[in-house]
């Protein structure tokens, strides 16, 4: 393996969906990771790293100073592993403070390796005015000074924080949340009706559940319509409502949870079973949910599943743009319970259709890592 293709990689948890992502997809393209990763205790099974990786230590959900501790502990792990380090040409870090320790390993180790930042949610607390989120972006703008790359999933996040907030003009790689790796994925045929004949229409939300209002108007929907839309839901709940995910499901007969799922293995035995791909998320509606492009979209295309989304966002600009679903203005429980009563099984069709003439490279990720691919060699050959 030339010294050009190897890559230190900072994250906050080797376990998370998008870190397992995106170190799969740079060896695919022939890179050599050295992991330096946290791992979250989340209480169930670890199946631990497939690639090289320096364990920078175990954090557990809501114990903060535990946090801090083993963050002070991960500083004296990179110096003993400096040297490692410091034979990466190239780091990739996740986050502002997983880069701002990787900044701090890079100096330990005598390293002048580009950094590349991945941002791919912008946090509430990151757009606020008090003295807190001055200060947070602050250290990110001073983190983003120290890159050469940045990498981030949606226009909106460019266009509406990096550029008029943050005064970011360096340079930039858009990796949005396309399927990967998508080439094992079953061949789905256009599907001639509903799975149920639309009498009830299904409905599918999947991956992370972290929209506590998307939860609310499914029950509310759910009750209002019991004869006409049915939901189904697979993935885990995140974030804010994960300990009143088993309330916010409740207990109506026609919303169906059936737990986690393995990506991209069961993606198509889950889109196609449903009519609808539920891919609203209300949970920061002026900031990060208006502007993210989720998994969600891209997923559905792919298995040629309409999607739902609310208007004024980029994921509704998204599904309008691709003619693949609809977008609802509020009130979104009234404007969804007259759709649900009301569409006929033609349009839905047409939308599917729609869907399936979706060109591969808007929906399948492969192309735009390779491109990722070629922009980090860039980067290691001009250090090298």
């Amino acid at each position: 393996m030339s010294h050009a293709k190897r890559i230190a990689f900072f994250a906050h948890e080797r376990g998370d969906a998008r870190v397992v992502k995106r170190i799969a997809a740079l060896r695919d393209q022939g890179w050599e990771v050295l992991g330096f990763t946290f791992h979250r205790d989340r209480g169930k099974p670890d199946t631990g790293p497939a690639w090289d990786n320096i364990d920078l230590g175990t954090t557990f959900n809501r114990r903060y100073f535990q946090r801090l501790f083993t963050l002070a502990k991960s500083l004296l792990i990179l110096w003993r592993h400096r040297d490692a380090l410091g034979g990466c040409p190239l780091i990739y870090a996740i986050n502002t403070d997983n880069a701002a320790i990787a900044l701090f390993g890079r100096f330990l180790s005598g390293s002048r390796a580009p950094l590349v930042l991945e941002l791919a949610d912008i946090q509430p607390v990151m757009v606020g005015a008090g003295a807190v989120s001055r200060c947070l972006r602050a250290i990110e703008r001073w983190v983003l000074g120290k890159s050469a790359l940045l990498v981030t999933t949606s226009p909106g996040f460019i266009r509406n924080y990096f550029e008029p907030v943050q005064k970011f003009g360096g340079e930039i790689f858009l990796l949005e949340n396309k399927v990967y790796p998508s080439a094992g994925l079953p061949e789905m045929e256009q599907k001639a009706s509903p799975s149920r004949g639309g009498t009830p229409w299904v409905v599918g939300y999947f991956g992370a559940f972290r929209c506590r209002r998307s939860m609310e108007l499914i029950q509310a929907l759910a009750e209002r319509l019991p004869a006409k839309v049915r939901f189904i839901l697979r993935g885990y709940a995140s974030g804010t409502i994960a300990d009143d995910f088993t309330e916010l499901l409740g207990k109506l007969p026609n919303v169906v949870f059936e737990g986690p799922y393995r990506y991209p293995e069961d993606l198509g035995e889950m889109y196609g079973a449903v009519d609808f791909n539920w891919c609203f998320d209300e949970s920061d509606p002026s900031g990060n949910s208006a502007w993210l492009l989720p998994n969600r979209i891209y997923e559905g295309g792919c298995f040629k599943v309409p999607a739902l989304s609310a208007a004024g966002t980029e994921t509704g600009s998204w599904v309008v743009a691709n003619g693949c679903g609809w977008e609802f203005p509020e009130s979104l429980e009234e404007n969804l319970a007259a759709f649900f009563s009301s569409v006929p099984v033609e349009t839905w069709r047409e939308r599917s259709v729609r869907c399936a003439n979706l060109p591969d490279d808007s929906l399948r990720g492969e192309r735009d890592y390779e491109r990722l691919s070629d922009s980090l060699s860039r980067l290691g050959e001009e250090n090298g």
